[in-house]
């Protein structure tokens, strides 16, 4: 089609526009990674209130597993979640991370969706003292010499339009109120086949998702996420 000859005043119905996402090959050299929060890299918060989380998802969108605190480790995958991994000599400013030995993963189309949650009070109070996690950070580092391939600062992302932390119950008003939680979309890493042999590619996303918005669907954002991307993957093979 690109080599197809256009009449005058006619235009290519393809478009090939950048890419709105910083994203990069994560093949050379690299066989570890890690993802990792920090609620203050430049000293420990009186609470703990960021965590990773990593989500492998197939090709036809279903969860294969989710590494987080609740889930700390797959052999299947190979990951594994690790706390308190602060370390001053190696300069590691980091609270916890997910440890990733991404080259295993063999099934192409394979996505690590890798987002950012917070840790929830039973008693639903606001975690710490107000500033304290101003500097909190995410960050994709490679694991074995710690440098770091991608970060953002978690008080610079746009929170959704008119967000509310706490919605009240209009069907009764007597019962608490709605947290509505957020997810903190940091990007994915997709085992892509497209150029010939397997790549890992990785795609930076830093956006943010509410909970209000899933209630309706039932489904969680990395389902939901996943079933677009298998829609998606569909649709590109088609």
């Amino acid at each position: 089609m690109a080599a197809e000859q256009l009449e005058e005043g006619e235009a290519n119905p393809i478009v090939y526009g950048d890419m709105p996402f910083f994203h990069c090959d994560l093949t050379g050299g690299l066989n570890r990674l890690a993802f990792s929060t920090a609620d203050d890299p430049f000293y420990k918060t009186s609470e703990s209130k960021y965590y990773p989380e990593a989500v492998v998802i197939s090709a036809e969108g279903k969860i294969l597993t989710r590494i987080n605190p609740d889930n700390r480790s797959s052999e299947d995958y190979h990951m594994t979640f690790n706390d308190d991994v602060r370390d001053p000599v190696l300069k590691i400013n980091d609270d916890r991370k997910i440890q990733i030995s991404f080259n295993q993963i063999k099934e192409p189309g394979t996505m690590i969706l890798l987002t950012v949650r917070q840790f929830v009070p039973k008693d639903g109070r606001t975690i710490g003292k107000e500033g304290e996690f101003d500097r909190a950070w995410f960050r994709l580092s490679n694991e074995e010499t710690n440098q770091t391939l991608d970060y953002c600062m978690i008080n610079k992302m746009e929170l959704p339009e008119e967000y509310q932390e706490l919605i009240p119950n209009e069907d009764e008003e007597e019962a608490p109120p709605f947290r509505n939680s957020l997810t903190y979309i940091a990007g994915a890493m997709f085992l892509d086949e497209s150029r010939g042999s397997p790549i890992w590619v990785f795609e930076s996303y830093k956006n943010i998702l509410q909970a209000k918005d899933f209630r309706t669907s039932g489904k969680d954002v990395a389902t939901t996420l996943g079933e677009i991307y298998a829609r998606a993957s569909t649709e590109n093979e088609e």
